[in-house]
């Protein structure tokens, strides 16, 4: 039976999201960022979509108060 791998906390998904996310906008595959972090693939896609999830929100919530 596998060790199963304790959960992430929000903050170190959102900073590893935030690294994926770096690495892959430099131009780094979804494979080769999956070995560098040893992730599997959906999980780094994964962490990455939080981590621009996030970043919306903060900027959502920044245009409302800049508009209120």
């Amino acid at each position: 039976m596998a060790k199963a791998r304790k959960p992430m906390s929000r903050r170190t998904e959102l900073r590893l999201g935030r690294e994926i996310q770096e690495q892959y906008d430099r131009g780094a595959s979804w494979t080769a960022i999956a070995v560098d972090f040893d992730l599997p693939k959906y999980k780094a896609q994964r962490l990455a979509r939080t981590y621009r999830e996030d970043c919306d929100r903060k900027a959502h919530e920044n245009q409302l108060t800049l508009f209120s």
